[in-house]
């Protein structure tokens, strides 16, 4: 009996991390929900255009961006020591593979490609270009 319970154990733990792999860069395996993730306090710490390194200096330009469990978003923003904020919600796309940022300006669509507690890193198309962001929890 013990090894029935102890193979179906490893039976279900096998499926189970193998479902957990979503995004293009992991984690394969996490107990935390995607949401509980998500929910963070995350700085902008680097860009990519096409893979060329395109990080502006912080000096010129920092972004915090704050997406809180009840699905609000705040973004403060600097560029050349001029403060921009913005308000408005988060959500997932319904296969979880987006994160959907929107405000009064309108809504933005990232393909999430890593997603762990302390890092999420995102994908947009900008006209040709590719454009790979990485913020780090704060």
């Amino acid at each position: 009996m013990k090894h029935i319970i102890f193979y179906s154990a490893i039976l279900f733990l096998g499926a189970f991390v193998t479902s957990c792999g979503k995004y293009e860069e992991g984690p394969k395996f996490t107990l935390l929900s995607k949401k509980a993730r998500m929910t963070n306090e995350w700085k902008f710490t680097k860009q990519e255009s096409n893979g060329i390194d395109t990080t502006p200096n912080e000096s010129e330009f920092s972004v915090t961006m704050t997406l809180k469990e009840d699905g609000t978003a705040s973004v403060v923003m600097s560029v050349f020591g001029l403060p921009l904020n913005y308000s408005g919600e988060w959500a997932f796309s319904d296969d979880k593979e987006e994160l959907i940022l929107s405000d009064d300006t309108g809504t933005q669509n990232l393909e999430i490609i890593k997603l762990t507690n302390s890092e999420l890193k995102v994908r947009q198309m900008q006209g040709n270009d590719e454009i790979v962001t990485t913020y780090t929890a704060q």
